[in-house]
C-alpha cells in the first residue's frame, strides 16, 4: 500500500470511496459496546463486511494512525489499542501491520509475530 499525500501534507482518503462498507448501514460499524449480546453480534457482522474489502489494509492503517471509534479495517478500537501497546522491542513495523496480518489470517493481533520491514504479509 502506498501512501498518497495532498499538497497540504494530509494523507489522501480516496480509498474510502472503494470500501465495502459504503454499501452497508454506517450504524453497523459503531456498536454501543463490543462485550456481549447484540453488540457482539453487531461487531461480528461489521467484521464480515470488512473481510473481503479491497481497501481493508488502507482502512486499518488509517485507523491505526488516527484511532477513531468503531470498526475499521476489520478491527475494533480495543483490538487496535492492544496492538499499539505491544512492547517496542517486538515491533519491526508499524502497529497497523500487526492488525492487517491478524485481520487477514483471522488470528488475534497479540498472537502475531512481528513483520520485518520490507516483508510481504501473507
Amino acid at each position: 500500500m502506498s501512501e498518497v499525500y495532498t499538497a497540504s501534507g494530509a494523507q489522501s482518503l480516496n480509498w474510502m470511496a472503494r470500501g465495502a462498507c459504503r454499501q452497508a448501514d454506517p450504524e453497523l460499524f459503531f456498536p454501543a459496546s463490543s462485550a456481549t449480546g447484540p453488540a457482539a453480534r453487531q461487531v461480528e457482522l461489521a467484521k464480515a463486511v470488512c473481510a473481503p474489502c479491497a481497501v481493508r489494509a488502507a482502512c486499518l492503517a488509517y485507523a491505526a494512525e488516527t484511532r477513531p471509534e468503531g470498526i475499521w479495517g476489520g478491527t475494533t478500537q480495543a483490538e487496535r489499542r492492544a496492538a499499539h501497546r505491544r512492547p517496542a522491542r517486538r515491533r519491526f513495523s508499524p502497529p497497523s501491520m500487526y492488525l492487517v496480518r491478524a485481520a487477514v489470517t483471522g488470528g488475534t493481533p497479540a498472537a502475531e509475530q512481528p513483520v520485518p520491514p520490507g516483508r510481504a504479509i501473507r
